[in-house]
């Protein structure tokens, strides 16, 4: 599965690699290692029509001026598959950035995840997926449950991250939003 993606700024860029490291030392949580790239998610793919995907980012990118968002508290996915994260308000801004995303890329992606369509999307940080059972969990939560994740990031790219099949995933390219085409 391959992301487009926005990448953290320092310093939450920071903030979330050593969150990573204290889940890692302190409760053996490891499985972030496959996307080891601070960030959240607009989509995510198990491919895409690359020969015509950059363009496409790029005039996304360059009609789209950076913003900031604001991310509150701690989240768990539930189910079969859980995630720890950090929560990215949705509000009008980045929801209709993420309808132009969606629309913009329907004929370059091939089954895209409906978790991430604009219908359902939770933007989150994630912090911890793929080993985390209850103990784990439980864990994760005695270090990480009474600190402030009232954040403002600014939001000033489009990222591709490329991840085939089980390999760790890899920052392919960053655009940078300027606001002017």
């Amino acid at each position: 599965m391959h992301g487009i993606v926005s990448v953290l700024n320092d310093p939450h860029y920071k903030f979330v690699e050593d969150l990573w490291t204290e889940l890692e030392l302190g409760c053996r949580l490891e499985g972030i290692k496959k996307t080891p790239i601070p960030h959240f998610s607009w989509q995510v793919s198990e491919d895409y029509d690359f020969d015509r995907l950059k363009a496409a980012l790029q005039v996304i990118a360059q009609t789209n001026q950076p913003f900031t968002v604001r991310t509150t508290g701690l989240g768990v996915f539930s189910g079969q598959n859980q995630v720890l994260y950090i929560p990215v308000v949705r509000d009008a801004r980045l929801s209709e950035l993420h309808a132009q995303i969606w629309l913009a890329l329907s004929e370059l992606s091939v089954k895209p995840s409906p978790l991430y369509s604009p219908q359902v999307w939770v933007p989150h940080i994630t912090l911890a997926h793929k080993d985390l059972d209850r103990d784990a969990l439980d864990c994760a939560m005695h270090i990480l449950a009474f600190r402030n994740y009232d954040w403002e990031i600014r939001v000033d790219n489009l990222s591709l991250v490329f991840q085939e099949n089980d390999q760790v995933g890899a920052l392919q390219y960053r655009l940078a939003m300027i606001g002017s085409l």
